[in-house]
């Protein structure tokens, strides 16, 4: 086997490997026993076909390529042995020449990561402040939330509640007839302003309806709607208005506290609940804020060389796992944003927005994974079973499910992965912060004679929390 290597910019090798036709000769008898099991060859029983009939009906090419599967691997790994060259991901082959073997393979070697001198890393951390006027926008939506609905005359608002009997409907010229988008009979509606459900525009007509009076409206359907199948069309509607309901927000005083979740003794204690729960969401905000910025400084100062062959086989990964996401209807904010961006782009100009973000997944990686060499953390078993048994008691009745996933090694090991890279990305965190650095603010606990709240408040507060 002749082998040679070139290095090359970006952390990578050109590797070229010729094969002579006795080094071949193993591999096609592989690749010949895999194959003449599946063979109907006439004369010969299924399986039975001599090695020289197969050559002959489908040509000592047809081996080769069969081959090829395994050669490849199995060559390519020697020939780095050979070369002392250490692969970090599947390297990019291109075969000159099939019979005897021949062909070069641009090898992605292990990147070189220097974090510069990061305990000099500095960044200051906010102070976990809230404001007066976030605690009355949550009262504001508590008193909201806890309002009946109060029948009302006149033109319906953005946020009323309606019973409308509703028909929505777009022809389809492709099937040649029309495509219902709803229809419905005494359904209760409530228009938001900005809602593109089920198009765009259609809750500002619902607030021009009058009641009792059959109204039809048609709306045009911006070309770039996400909804492909509406897109650019014209959607006509018949609406009739039975009724408007109308939230009449209660008044924010003590008697308004006491009908909260288990109730408040006056509105100064469920104030007091609502700025603890705004500054257990604001701390955990900060702190989150804080430690990306403390990454993103240490990136910014990092000297990183990786081959564009990982940022390729990441970029592949991203994109897989973007249209899984898709299929799978677990679309994030991020998602759907990148869902829009994408519409009606080709392949390549998907590809060419996503590397970036591709990029940054691999240069993130590398320098938390050098962090954490160099600072040599490690994840006990201890400390491994601790998090396996509080991720059981958070999953309640799940609990024996959770356990028993992670009886596996494998499972095991991915968790330590993330528990390893949680602590790095926390002591980085912590190595940032500088002197005389703001102190997040614990937040102070409800008197004792207030009544425990229940999640209601909570919820109402996280809405409304930065």
């Amino acid at each position: 086997m002749k082998v040679s290597s070139e290095q090359r910019p970006s952390r990578e090798a050109l590797l070229s490997v010729e094969l002579d036709s006795s080094e071949v000769e193993p591999f096609l008898e592989r690749a010949y026993k895999q194959l003449v099991p599946k063979l109907n060859i006439a004369g010969f029983r299924k399986g039975k076909a001599p090695r020289r009939i197969v050559e002959q009906m489908y040509g000592r090419e047809y081996l080769a390529n069969e081959a090829l599967d395994f050669l490849l691997p199995e060559v390519t790994s020697k020939a780095l042995e050979m070369e002392s060259l250490e692969m970090a991901a599947f390297p990019s082959i291109s075969l000159e020449r099939l019979d005897p073997i021949k062909y070069t393979a641009t090898v992605p070697l292990k990147p070189i990561v220097d974090l510069g001198d990061y305990a000099s890393l500095r960044v200051p951390k906010e102070r976990v402040r809230v404001s007066k006027g976030q605690i009355e926008d949550v009262l504001k939506r508590i008193s909201n939330e806890i309002a009946p609905w109060e029948p009302v005359d006149g033109l319906p608002a953005y946020e009323d509640l309606l019973n409308l009997d509703v028909h929505g409907w777009v022809y389809n010229e492709e099937h040649g007839h029309d495509h219902d988008i709803i229809n419905d009979k005494a359904t209760d509606l409530v228009p938001r302003e900005g809602s593109k459900v089920p198009v765009p525009g259609f809750s500002a007509e619902l607030i021009k309806l009058k009641t009792g009076v059959e109204t039809k409206f048609d709306i045009e359907v911006p070309s770039d709607f996400e909804n492909s199948e509406l897109a650019g069309l014209t959607a006509h509607f018949v609406a009739t208005l039975h009724s408007v309901k109308r939230r009449i927000p209660a008044e924010i005083d003590d008697e308004l506290a006491k009908g909260v979740g288990e109730g408040f003794e006056n509105l100064d204690s469920l104030k007091l609940q609502i700025k603890n729960d705004l500054e257990v969401q604001e701390s955990l905000n900060v702190d989150a804020r804080h430690k990306e910025e403390a990454i993103n400084q240490l990136l910014a100062s990092a000297t990183i060389e990786v081959s564009p062959i990982i940022i390729d086989h990441e970029l592949d990964h991203y994109l897989e796992e973007f249209r899984d996401a898709m299929q799978s209807g677990r679309m994030t904010i991020e998602h759907y944003q990148r869902y829009l961006t994408w519409a009606g782009k080709s392949q390549e100009e998907i590809r060419n927005e996503a590397r970036p973000a591709a990029e940054e997944r691999v240069n993130r990686g590398l320098v938390l994974r050098e962090f954490i060499e160099k600072e040599s953390i490690e994840i006990t078993d201890d400390e491994l079973e601790g998090e396996i048994e509080k991720m059981a008691l958070e999953a309640g009745s799940e609990s024996k499910q959770v356990r028993a996933m992670f009886k596996e090694l494998g499972s095991k090991d991915s968790l330590r992965r993330v528990m390893v890279e949680r602590k790095a990305v926390d002591q980085i965190a912590e190595l940032a912060l500088t002197e005389g650095s703001a102190v997040t603010a614990k937040p102070k606990r409800a008197r004792a004679k207030t009544t425990k709240p229940t999640n209601k408040v909570s919820k109402a507060t996280k809405r409304t929390g930065k």
